[in-house]
């Protein structure tokens, strides 16, 4: 022995077939519940067709500007503010039925009020309704 430590194998271990698999399909089966359920929470949280008031207006992906504003106008609702996604808008319906007009001009859904605005940026969110949040008093 002459004392000098013999190198450590450099062999790579080998890979374990099932890991990789194992991997993928807990993650498609975390995605497809998680999917489920948004679907189901989405479906619960639209609004009845027979509603009115403020309300997040949601069209298909892709749909222009001018479309959306034309299918709230129809509708015979006013938009307020356009959303960072685009093919959502804050609209504003004073008569009953709004809901069930805006999808027949081709809107998906619609969505109440929210505590925060559809638009967020990072650690800060717009609130909807300004007035309330300034009235609150943190203590």
């Amino acid at each position: 022995m002459t004392g000098n430590p013999s190198p450590p194998s450099s062999a790579p271990l080998p890979a374990s077939p099932i890991s990789h698999g194992l991997a993928a399909a807990l993650f498609a089966g975390v995605l497809a519940v998680w999917m489920a359920l948004m679907g189901l929470s989405l479906q619960r949280a639209a609004l009845p067709e027979s509603t009115d008031g403020m309300m997040l207006a949601v069209f298909r992906p892709g749909t222009s500007d001018a479309e959306a504003l034309g299918a709230m106008v129809r509708a015979g609702g006013e938009p307020v503010r356009s959303t960072w996604l685009g093919f959502a808008w804050v609209a504003r319906g004073l008569e009953p039925g709004f809901v069930g007009r805006l999808k027949a001009e081709g809107a998906l859904a619609a969505f109440g009020e929210l505590p925060v605005g559809p638009t967020l940026g990072g650690c800060t969110a717009t609130p909807v309704d300004a007035a309330k949040i300034a009235a609150t008093k943190l203590q």
